[in-house]
């Protein structure tokens, strides 16, 4: 995600799976390094997707203006999904997004 990112533009959304550098990856999948670096992450329950979505808005709106020492640096921001119904009614999930000092 483009650290200026704006509500209401487009965002590219895949899912993925950590791999080590000798892993063999089919040559019909995209393989994206993600460098190390520290991260800040959110957990969420309830209705799925509202309760992420909330907590994505809720970085932008309440942690990183009350953590002004920090700022997004360039790269993916990860979604885990820990647990969910078997509809995806509900899930819980952590919110994983890419930090540096301001």
């Amino acid at each position: 995600v483009d650290p200026d990112y704006r509500e209401g533009s487009e965002l590219t959304y895949m899912h993925g799976v950590a791999v080590t550098d000798r892993a063999a990856v089919p040559d019909d999948l995209d393989v994206i390094n993600v460098p190390a670096g520290q991260w800040a992450v959110f957990r969420s329950s309830g209705p799925y997707p509202d309760a992420l979505q909330d907590t994505y808005a809720a970085t932008a709106s309440e942690w990183f203006p009350s953590n002004p020492s920090w700022r997004m640096r360039p790269g993916p921001s990860i979604v885990a999904v820990l647990d969910r119904a078997d509809d995806f009614s509900t899930a819980t999930t952590e919110l994983w997004v890419p930090i540096e000092r301001a």
